[in-house]
């Protein structure tokens, strides 16, 4: 499974990396508004701690103004994955897009069927957003399932991303789906890497080792 973080603040990016096995970035206006950088040396930032992708969305919502930006990000780097949400103008620039051989994320995915049509269309990677139909008294989670079963049932490429998810739990539950790839705040990737239960007995194994050698060092003698 990919790993990617939902984040366009270069110092939290580059502190994660020191750390977790990111494949890469994903960023949305929203989140690239809240850094109040300009986009493209942004991009150029962002591109230098991308292992694999960087998925970036556009902004136009008709069908020729998103093509036309979708070209013009794809310029940058062939890392670039163009976010695209699964509007009709989205879909229609998707398979077009497909025939220029570029690389395309299919966001705001909320049904099998968006996303079907989307992976049909020639997405590489397909963004369904977990706890917002949480919200709305359905299951993200068992949305994901279904949608990696009709990939795999109609021999698609395009690989599930998901996206907006706000807890540890889920975090798992996702892991366990078979889907190919998720985006994680800073905040969750950190959350659902730790656990009290380590703390401790890291806390132990330091304590037991101090009352014995006195020093928490490797080379350090008996007394």
């Amino acid at each position: 499974m990919e790993l990617y973080v939902d984040s366009a603040n270069v110092k939290i990016i580059k502190e994660l990396n020191q750390w977790l096995p990111l494949d890469g970035v994903t960023v949305n206006p929203s989140i690239v508004a809240a850094e109040k950088k300009e986009l493209f040396p942004l991009l150029e930032e962002l591109l230098k701690l991308t292992n694999k992708h960087l998925h970036v969305q556009v902004l136009s919502e008709k069908k020729e103004e998103i093509i036309k930006e979708a070209h013009k990000l794809h310029s940058l780097s062939e890392k670039i994955v163009v976010k695209i949400p699964v509007s009709q103008a989205g879909l229609a620039a998707i398979k077009e897009l497909d025939t220029d051989k570029i690389k395309v994320t299919a966001t705001a995915i909320f049904t099998v069927t968006q996303a079907f049509s989307a992976a049909k269309a020639g997405a590489s990677y397909l963004a369904p957003y977990v706890s917002r139909l949480d919200r709305i008294e359905q299951s993200g989670v068992k949305m994901v399932r279904e949608m990696q079963e009709m990939v795999e049932l109609n021999g698609f490429s395009a690989k599930i991303i998901s996206a907006s998810i706000k807890n540890a739990n889920q975090v798992k539950e996702l892991i366990r789906t078979g889907a190919r790839a998720m985006t994680l705040s800073p905040g969750i990737l950190i959350q659902a890497n730790q656990h009290p239960l380590t703390d401790q007995a890291v806390e132990m194994f330091r304590d037991d080792w101090i009352n014995t050698f006195a020093e928490f060092k490797l080379d350090s003698k008996l007394k």
